[in-house]
């Protein structure tokens, strides 16, 4: 939505004036992260049921880059990133681009996401993740059988995805994580069926599930 897309653009541009890493030094290398839905807006179909996924987001309060002897965490001046994909992105969007806080060369072979709902105080622009009585962290919306649903839950995780070892040097000087999730490998269950995201029953597999099949692939590239 228009609304999630300027929040997502305000806390860019928050982390890049501030700095996710601190450290105060020149030359650096560089993190982008990327996310990114497959099968978002395609219908999914059997002869009994239908759906179509039109929105999909999570929220995460840190994370951590690692690898040989060497570990960086997100500050914690910054609470919340929005993870957001809807029909309006067209491909991979870009969730921050930030410098680091290290200029020697580095390797890196881990990235570990805290997923969390959203703390009240946060300071973002998507109301979504906001509720009465609770805060959520996965965000679901679309239509089953022609109904729309907006599916909220509120799981606190962490994951830890292990790519094949980046180095980072004055050539390649920017990391970049891209993250991804098919939606087919969430909603169509083993049988072919449709997993229907109006029935509560179904949450815990949805929660599991997307834990499960989020992935990230990491190289190296040449961006300044």
């Amino acid at each position: 939505s228009f609304v999630t897309f300027i929040s997502s653009i305000i806390l860019l541009s928050f982390i890049s004036a501030c700095g996710l890493f601190n450290n105060d030094i020149q030359v650096e290398k560089r993190l982008a992260l990327y996310f990114q839905v497959e099968n978002l807006g395609d219908t999914l179909t059997t002869e009994q049921d239908s759906l179509v996924i039109t929105d999909f987001k999570f929220s995460a309060d840190r994370f951590i880059v690692a690898g040989n002897d060497l570990e960086l965490e997100s500050s914690p001046n910054v609470s919340t990133f929005l993870f957001t994909y809807d029909l309006d992105a067209a491909q991979e969007r870009l969730v921050l681009d930030v410098g680091l806080g290290i200029a020697d060369n580095a390797t890196f072979d881990t990235y570990t996401m805290f997923l969390q709902p959203v703390p009240t105080n946060a300071s973002i622009l998507d109301d979504d993740f906001f509720g009465e009585e609770s805060n959520y962290s996965i965000i679901i919306k679309g239509a089953y059988n022609l109904r729309e649903f907006n599916f909220r839950i509120s799981p606190t995780f962490d994951k830890t995805f292990a790519f094949d070892p980046v180095t980072l040097s004055d050539i390649d000087e920017t990391l970049i994580l891209s993250k991804s999730i098919d939606l087919n490998d969430v909603f169509i269950n083993p049988d072919g069926s449709i997993l229907d995201p109006t029935d509560s029953a179904n949450n815990s597999i949805i929660r599991e599930r997307v834990s499960t099949y989020l992935q990230v692939e990491g190289f190296a590239v040449n961006i300044l």
